[in-house]
């Protein structure tokens, strides 16, 4: 079902900030954080929630997410392809 788990360097606190405001924005992400770095983004879509854990390191600029839950339809590959996409988008913007 889940429990993949994908490290992403470069990620600094501004665009750790960035993809928040972004994924919420354009995607209706939620962001529910246990403390400033550590948390779930669950985002709603038409087969059912994909619910991502993560682990925020600002010092060493580095993200961690963990596929919590997502529906049978949604590809392990399809959920990692829109973190990286969206990682880019926020460096650029």
């Amino acid at each position: 079902m889940g429990n993949e788990r994908r490290c992403c360097e470069g990620v600094s606190k501004e665009v750790w900030q960035r993809m928040q405001a972004r994924g919420n924005r354009e995607h209706g992400t939620v962001f529910e954080h246990s403390d400033a770095a550590r948390g779930t983004a669950t985002t709603p879509t038409p087969v059912g929630p994909v619910i991502v854990g993560f682990e925020f390191e600002a010092d060493a600029e580095r993200i961690t997410y963990t596929i919590v839950q997502k529906p049978f339809f949604a590809a392990n590959s399809m959920i990692w392809g829109g973190i990286a996409a969206a990682i880019e988008r926020c460096r650029t913007a």
